[in-house]
């Protein structure tokens, strides 16, 4: 492997000097009052005024009351609800669980946020929460699905047939594994995440990958992809500080493209 698939995201020739640990070199500002995903107002849960209980996205569409993607109540074997944002494509109910729109929400967020979600699904951007996610994929919803846009308007996806994550005492390892090679249209680049732990600039990678790039992911020296890089309008954008930091998929349009829009589906099979 060449250096630059392994140290994916260092430009040769300049320093990072890392300072304080506890602020991302070079961070954007952080959000004042980030709310947490399932705040949104009830005028946008589509189900709120609905006496009956939704177990899943699944149950949600089976009924067939509802057939608008957006933001639900559903109990998922609990007794509380939590707000979710269903999708109904290819005859399932499945659920986004982190989405860049138009980035009004920063993913330089400590551990404490990427544990319970952030942002909102009705406005765009937001991460589900590693807690709530991983309570889906251990309730079935293993197929991944990650929609990706470019400034040119093109759309690609590639889809992970297993994806799970580990317990809270390995900080949620990934578990990814059967990309489906047929109903592609990229090559593989989460695969090189596989096995890693969940870092962030507070609970940093062994590698600093958190602190260089700013958003939590599964890092491994660095990474090949990264969903909650920076939102740079324009999509080419030239790396700060020694450090690749967009929203990149690099079998696609390489490290110093972010992407315009990126979402990720679970689904079951």
């Amino acid at each position: 492997m060449g250096l630059s698939s392994v140290f994916c995201v260092a430009v040769v020739g300049i320093a990072l000097v890392l300072g304080d640990t506890n602020i991302p070199a070079g961070a954007v500002e952080f959000e004042g009052d980030v709310p947490v995903f399932g705040e949104a107002r009830n005028d946008t849960l589509l189900n709120i005024d609905d006496t009956r209980t939704y177990e899943d996205c699944d149950d949600v569409m089976k009924r067939g009351q509802y057939k608008k993607p957006g933001a639900y109540l559903i109990y998922l074997n609990t007794s509380e609800p939590i707000t979710v944002y269903c999708t109904f494509e290819e005859g399932s109910g499945g659920f986004v669980i982190m989405q860049q729109k138009y980035g009004h929400v920063s993913f330089v967020q400590n551990y404490q946020r990427y544990l319970y979600g952030f942002g909102s699904a009705h406005l765009g951007d937001f991460w589900f929460g590693l807690i709530k996610t991983k309570a889906l994929t251990d309730h079935g919803y293993n197929k991944l699905t990650v929609w990706m846009q470019d400034c040119n308007n093109i759309l690609k996806k590639v889809i992970y047939n297993w994806f799970s994550l580990g317990p809270f005492s390995t900080h949620f390892k990934l578990n990814i594994h059967s990309f489906d090679h047929l109903n592609s249209n990229l090559p593989d680049d989460f695969s090189f995440n596989n096995g890693m732990p969940f870092a962030t600039y507070d609970k940093p990678d062994i590698n600093h990958c958190a602190i260089h790039q700013r958003g939590g992911w599964w890092y491994n020296r660095c990474t090949k992809t990264l969903p909650t890089g920076r939102y740079y309008q324009n999509c080419w954008y030239t790396p700060q500080r020694g450090f690749y930091d967009g929203i990149y998929y690099e079998a696609w349009r390489g490290y110093s493209y972010s992407l315009k829009y990126i979402r990720m589906d679970l689904s079951k099979h």
